[in-house]
């Protein structure tokens, strides 16, 4: 008889957690597993990419409703006869904005779990794919026989509620990370956890990488140094620090077009800053791309400029492709990148940047060395599958 799994995830928007668990799914085992998933919302970019073989459960409209603009919320469960619902929107929105932090956690999930489907089924193995509301549904909304907690980041970056975390911990028999630095930093907030705590990479297939950068021509007229950025525009991600390392180069003399990937809440500030910078027709926004690869794989320099990552998957998408990199210091990134070696890593200002930027641009032979030695670093790692199978049959 195949175990039953279930994984939990607010969405498959593209973030990197969507995207790691779009790369579970696709190398799962169905033969020896039945695999349920239940997204908060039916929507992203991953969305329709979902392995047929798994089966979505959950009806997300009204928690979409509930969760988006709260007069159209208000209106929408009013026509529904949903009194209760309306009236929990109301309150949400009164209560929300006078909370202090902590508040506001346990408020968001006093109301947003009363849209959430009712799950009757019992599992094997329920797993929370992130941080968050995710991991609480799973462990205080799932009966399973053995529960999982994903933490994507670095749990000090994240500002995370200790009390949250501690109740949400403790009903889980796992907490899983991405990184070693990430582990630690969970050790050192959750010592009394610690032997739940463990590893398991995001997946990186370099092969399926390699092969979907090949798809299209992604800069068909390309006369300038193509700079590649993925990353949603969240204050994690730090595109302003790219734009400001674009303009820095500009007044350089560089004859760069610098193309960013993602979409997010941040963007207007972004488009803000672009053209308060005259640089509306050299740092160019592509939106969500559902194919980002030949972007990527095409490009003279991939820039990752974000203040904190657990681990990051588009550096490993940019390893894969060989690309020469440049990325910012945050505390994880030891865990992919060593200076000078596979690629470059600058201080979090937009000159320190810059000087990195300029030096792969103005020097053949330094872009080549960092491809080169990335070509001979064993990239890509399908099998981390197996240590999640092995806490799902243990």
């Amino acid at each position: 008889m195949k175990k039953k799994i279930l994984f939990v995830i607010p969405s498959m928007r593209s973030g990197g957690a969507e995207k790691s668990l779009l790369t579970v799914l696709t190398l799962f085992d169905y033969e020896k597993y039945e695999v349920d998933l239940l997204c908060f919302r039916h929507d992203g970019l991953f969305f329709e990419k979902i392995p047929k073989e798994v089966n979505i459960i959950g009806e997300s409209k009204n928690y979409e409703m509930f969760d988006g603009d709260a007069v159209r919320a208000v209106k929408f469960f009013l026509k529904k006869g949903k009194i209760l619902s309306a009236v929990d929107r109301w309150k949400y929105s009164r209560i929300y904005s006078a909370a202090d932090t902590h508040e506001v956690e346990e408020i968001q999930w006093k109301y947003l779990k009363k849209q959430l489907p009712k799950i009757k089924k019992e599992y094997d193995c329920a797993v929370g794919y992130l941080e968050g509301n995710a991991n609480r549904f799973v462990c205080e909304n799932v009966r399973a026989a053995h529960k999982i907690c994903y933490i994507h980041n670095d749990i000090e970056k994240l500002g995370f509620d200790r009390e949250v975390c501690e109740k949400t911990f403790s009903a889980a028999d796992k907490i899983v990370t991405v990184s070693a630095e990430c582990e630690k930093s969970l050790f050192k907030n959750f010592e009394k956890f610690s032997k739940k705590i463990c590893v398991i990479e995001n997946i990186t297939s370099r092969k399926i990488v390699l092969e979907e950068s090949k798809k299209f021509d992604a800069y068909p007229e390309r006369k300038e140094t193509v700079l590649c950025t993925v990353g949603r525009f969240f204050e994690q991600k730090n595109i302003s620090l790219a734009v400001d390392a674009c303009g820095e180069l500009i007044k350089r003399g560089k004859n760069i077009k610098w193309y960013h990937i993602g979409d997010g809440p941040l963007k207007g500030e972004t488009e803000k800053q672009i053209s308060e910078n005259n640089l509306q027709n050299i740092f160019i926004l592509l939106g969500e791309k559902s194919e980002p690869y030949p972007y990527m794989g095409q490009c003279d320099i991939y820039v990752q400029p974000s203040l904190y990552e657990g681990k990051s998957i588009a550096i490993d998408e940019a390893k894969c492709l060989c690309r020469p990199i440049v990325v910012t210091n945050f505390s994880t990134v030891h865990d992919q990148i060593t200076d000078g070696v596979n690629g470059l890593i600058c201080r979090m200002d937009k000159k320190d940047m810059a000087d990195k930027i300029e030096l792969l641009i103005d020097s053949k032979e330094e872009r080549k060395k960092l491809s080169e030695n990335l070509k001979r670093e064993k990239i890509g790692n399908e099998n981390e599958i197996k240590k999640l199978y092995a806490i799902i049959d243990g």
